[in-house]
């Protein structure tokens, strides 16, 4: 029944009633129909209101219950958001996903395997089921979103799934554009509300956990903002079709230094306290265990102490158009909600001093 609800209020492309209309904005008709995978996400909000402002009409693929994803339909006019069911290893609600799109964006991510979804399942084989779609659907573009520091050699499995998910991306769909992001930061992020929510930890653990030997790896955190404008641009410029962008912010800091920095912002004070790799890793496979989604894993204390390393000759925001936001411009935007109300209204000022 939702497929038949789909099928009827979607434009077929190329269908000759549907030309461009309106002056460009929210509530015109820009003539393309993009779907995004991964919309219910971190950043796939973002690209949702992004393409929604310019009239884009977009096919919402979601799992689970449908009520999770009603606030996306508020960031495109009226009709211009459509909401699809599929299952990632259903071939055929992927390609059904697609059939009807001129572009295509894969934003599926994974910080933790679940008894239904490895990280092969879903970054390197749900990678390549899209690509294989699109390319069997006709899509001008495609672009997925891998990770930076993705390597068949990686200590991580989350990174060397990402490695593979491009490489199935190439071989089913070589003209597709791969973004490689470092941390991305913004108000719902995973990295930086990730070392400020240390501020909640029981009396005899309060402090900030790190690991011993690690704190001088090289992080360059970049803003989501800046993230969805490259994705955007990407979409729009066929120069891009084949290539590989490293997206990462303007600036470059020790691990160490930027969570001092962040507990600054947050006018919290900051009390790390270093633990053996051993033990920190026993304790985050005992929060593996746990019935809900796991605060911290294995593979995630992995990837939070390794370097962002730049693959040379790599383009990166600025050949998208993109100039990288610094992070002090937006650092108090994301932790403000962390600090006590009696500070909850000053400036970062006295931070830069």
């Amino acid at each position: 029944m939702a497929t038949t609800r789909f099928c009827g209020v979607i434009a077929r492309r190329n269908a000759s009633w549907l030309s461009k209309t309106g002056r460009g904005g929210r509530s015109s008709f820009s003539g393309e129909v993009v779907t995004v995978f991964g919309a219910t996400g971190f950043v796939g909000r973002y690209i949702v209101n992004r393409l929604g402002r310019c009239g884009t009409q977009l096919i919402i693929p979601y799992r689970g219950d449908d009520h999770d994803t009603r606030h996306l339909k508020l960031m495109g006019d009226l009709g211009q958001v459509h909401m699809i069911p599929y299952g990632l290893k259903d071939e055929k609600s992927v390609r059904e996903a697609v059939r009807h799109s001129d572009k295509v964006v894969n934003l599926i991510g994974r910080d933790f395997e679940t008894r239904r979804f490895s990280f092969d399942d879903a970054l390197n084989c749900g990678a390549r089921t899209i690509a294989r779609a699109s390319k069997e659907a006709g899509i001008e573009r495609l672009v997925h979103v891998s990770a930076l520091n993705a390597s068949p050699d990686s200590p991580s499995k989350f990174l060397r799934a990402k490695f593979a998910g491009e490489e199935a991306v190439r071989e089913e769909f070589p003209q597709a554009t791969i973004m490689r992001p470092s941390n991305i930061v913004g108000r719902e992020d995973r990295f930086f509300n990730y070392y400020a929510n240390f501020r909640m930890l029981p009396f005899l653990l309060k402090g900030v956990p790190l690991q011993r030997g690690r704190l001088d790896a090289q992080k360059q955190p970049v803003f989501v903002a800046d993230v969805t404008s490259a994705i955007f641009n990407a979409l729009d410029d066929a120069g891009t079709a084949g290539k590989t962008f490293e997206l990462v912010g303007s600036d470059v800091f020790a691990l160490y230094d930027l969570i001092e920095y962040i507990y600054k912002v947050m006018k919290r004070p900051f009390k790390p306290y270093t633990l053996p790799k051993s033990l920190y890793s026993l304790i985050a496979f005992a929060l593996e265990m746990s019935p809900f989604d796991p605060y911290l894993t294995r593979d995630i204390l992995l990837r939070q102490h390794l370097s962002d390393t730049l693959t040379p000759n790599t383009p990166g925001l600025e050949d998208l158009g993109v100039d990288p936001m610094p992070i002090e411009e937006v650092a108090l935007s994301v932790l403000r909600r962390h600090r006590d109300f009696f500070h909850f209204n000053e400036s970062l000022d006295d931070i830069h001093t």
